[in-house]
């Protein structure tokens, strides 16, 4: 094998092994929107599970059952929509990244100024992972984007 051969069959590696690192990305990135549609619907759980067992019990006030399914049914639509993104994700991840950070952040934007009293319904903690991991998927998005 001459030198030239070696060297053009290490570019071709070389550019295939940058090609495997950015479709890794897009991988990571859609993963980043599965996990938080995940956890926001988990975090849903628990309001339509309290909603539930008053159903069953029916030993409680009616203001804590239509608050309970008012937040499930919120959370559940926002994951339907997280969802909805995650497969857009597949051909625009920095798009759909993006959109889902931004709707993230003006719902709860939206939650504090229209009900404060309400703003911790879902977790604090919840909430932060929530936002992390759409920060992480609009970073993967973006590196991907601009890497070639």
């Amino acid at each position: 094998m001459n030198p030239a051969n070696q060297l053009s069959t290490l570019r071709t590696l070389r550019e295939c092994q940058s090609r495997s690192v950015r479709e890794q990305q897009i991988l990571s990135g859609r993963d980043w929107l599965f996990v938080t549609a995940l956890v926001q619907f988990l975090t849903a759980l628990y309001p339509l599970y309290r909603w539930m067992s008053d159903q069953i019990l029916r030993e409680t006030a009616e203001a804590r059952a239509t608050n309970d399914t008012t937040v499930a049914l919120g959370m559940i639509t926002f994951t339907a929509l997280l969802l909805l993104l995650w497969g857009w994700a597949k051909y625009a991840p920095f798009r759909a990244a993006s959109v889902a950070l931004a709707l993230y952040v003006l719902l709860q934007a939206a939650i504090a100024a229209f009900a404060p009293d309400h703003i911790l319904d879902g977790g604090i903690v919840t909430k932060a992972i929530v936002l992390l991991g759409l920060i992480m998927a609009v970073r993967t998005g973006y590196r991907r984007r601009h890497s070639g």
